[in-house]
């Protein structure tokens, strides 16, 4: 990729998490970049072009995280989920406009439907590991994970938007409360050596008796 469609990129980034999309045209973003219109629509011809282009820097970003560590499989696992929060929050302009995105992106509706299958794929072999592991029980419900999966789902892509309607701006305090609503997603699944772990891992989290 070159130095100005990078550029482009780096701003319209920039600009959707501070406006919104709805807010950012294309001259908005040229004039950032300190560019023509037309010299930015040689990269991008439309606006939702750039989107889809930050949408598979989000895929690809997350790809490049998602494998557990077999020597400490529950810490790497809760690892995992921070980390993808924090780059759902560098993106957080994509979860704030989920909806028209995919509604407007046939691209990107399209990937996120089979990506999504995939991801859930991913999850149900990491609970599988840890079920053969001992850190987590056995399903006691038919589907059981097939439902934490979707839970777990709906919170990444509506965390933020839900964020928004008590306060004005997003902060880092949005990572660490999504992180924490994951975590303790989690918890009641643990078996008792797993939630002996979850202790060390996330002393901070328990009242004190």
């Amino acid at each position: 990729m070159n130095a100005t469609k990078q550029k482009i990129l780096i701003k319209s980034l920039r600009l959707f998490n501070d406006c919104g999309i709805s807010n950012v045209s294309l001259r908005t973003i040229a004039d950032e970049v300190g560019i023509s219109v037309g010299n930015l629509q040689y990269h991008f011809r439309k606006r939702e072009d750039i989107v889809e282009a930050l949408y598979f820097q989000i895929v690809e970003k997350i790809d490049s995280i998602s494998s557990m560590k077999t020597d400490d499989l529950l810490e790497s696992f809760f690892n995992i989920s921070r980390e993808i929060s924090s780059i759902l929050y560098e993106y957080h302009f994509f979860l704030l406009d989920f909806i028209t995105i995919t509604r407007r992106n046939k691209k990107i509706k399209s990937h996120y439907s089979e990506l999504s299958k995939r991801r859930e794929m991913e999850f149900l072999e990491i609970v599988d590991i840890l079920i053969e592991n001992g850190l987590i029980r056995k399903e006691l419900l038919k589907n059981e994970y097939h439902s934490l999966f979707k839970r777990m789902e709906v919170i990444s892509n509506f965390w933020f938007s839900s964020i928004l309607i008590q306060v004005d701006v997003l902060s880092k305090e949005s990572i660490e409360g999504y992180s924490l609503l994951i975590s303790q997603s989690i918890y009641p699944y643990l078996t008792d050596e797993a939630k002996k772990q979850y202790v060390d891992i996330f002393p901070d989290q328990f009242v004190l008796s």
